[in-house]
């Protein structure tokens, strides 16, 4: 019963369809509601009984439960980003090591991931806590001038419109990771293609994660995702490329090599390799169609903390200046 209320949660608990998922939740539970009461009073009209009456307490913890778990899938936003000059020329001048997500302007908070318990998180919560946890450090992440409130999780640092290369570029300069977040339902950018083009020119494809939207919500939405990715992965196949100027064999190439359900990719420096080696992580489906797994919180947190940890041990050995030079 509760992996069917999961999976119930993660198709109608997210983004787009939680307004439809707490408006149903809330008809049943006062349809529900309606017919114990008036069973209670010995309505006829209903053909129920007094003994429906019994079950007055159970319907009252029904809607204690409804009401604490709505509040707990709801996050709070912070009291406002931050400008980057307040943050950034402190935080590259310094020798501490951050991540760095990037995804087009106007997406963040977009994904919203189940959690257990009915509660839910933004998949920059998820970034930030295995980042966090895996290699003990923080996430940054930029967002437009005119978001001045934000999902929690990264440090979020706002720009002008006509300023926002200079954080960018510095930051993906500086960054020990540097997260691509794939929003489902959208092409890519020309923003988005030129810090593509800053990653290449500084040969920083190793430090690349780049993630996918879950693949058990809007099916179309991610098959455009995946595509996208085959994308980028034909670019960051050749040292400077860009994404303008993909070759549509490497694109139709990376079309047949990912799976279906991929989560996320992440080009490894292997020894003796000239160019980074791609690894992916990804569901595998089950048969059974109802102990299927559901792509949530932990799926994400998972594969994003063997990442990191990936990530820092192709970095180890190297001093401060080595690791970003």
């Amino acid at each position: 019963m509760r992996l069917l209320l999961l999976r119930l949660w993660g198709w109608f608990g997210r983004h787009k369809y939680q307004t439809a998922f707490i408006v149903v939740a809330f008809t049943v539970m006062t349809i529900l509601s309606w017919v114990v009461w008036q069973s209670g009073f010995g309505s006829s009209s209903l053909g129920v009984g007094y003994e429906l009456g019994a079950f007055r307490p159970l319907v009252i913890l029904g809607w204690v439960t409804l009401f604490l778990s709505l509040a707990r899938a709801r996050y709070k936003r912070p009291a406002r980003t931050k400008l980057y000059n307040e943050v950034l020329w402190r935080l590259v001048a310094s020798k501490e090591e951050y991540c760095l997500i990037l995804r087009p302007f106007g997406s963040d908070g977009e994904i919203v991931l189940p959690h257990k318990a009915f509660r839910t998180a933004t998949l920059e919560q998820v970034i930030t806590r295995a980042a966090r946890r895996a290699i003990r450090i923080r996430t940054v992440a930029m967002v437009d001038q005119d978001r001045k409130l934000a999902p929690p999780g990264p440090v979020y640092l706002r720009a002008p419109h006509d300023e926002w290369q200079i954080p960018a570029k510095a930051l993906i300069r500086r960054a020990h990771t540097i997260v691509l977040v794939i929003p489902p339902g959208q092409d890519l950018r020309s923003s988005f293609a030129w810090e593509i083009e800053q990653i290449t020119q500084l040969n920083a494809q190793s430090r690349v994660i780049i993630v996918l939207p879950p693949a058990d919500v809007d099916v179309e939405a991610y098959r455009r995702a995946r595509q996208q990715v085959c994308v980028l992965l034909a670019a960051f196949e050749g040292f400077a490329g860009s994404v303008d100027d993909v070759d549509s064999f490497k694109v139709h190439h990376w079309d047949l090599v990912l799976p279906e359900q991929v989560l996320l990719v992440k080009f490894c420096q292997a020894p003796h390799e000239p160019r980074p080696i791609a690894r992916w992580w990804h569901v595998r489906p089950k048969r059974r169609r109802l102990r299927a797994r559901l792509i949530g919180v932990r799926t994400y947190q998972s594969a994003l903390s063997q990442a990191f940890t990936m990530a820092e041990k192709e970095l180890a050995g190297l001093d401060f200046p080595g690791r970003y030079s």
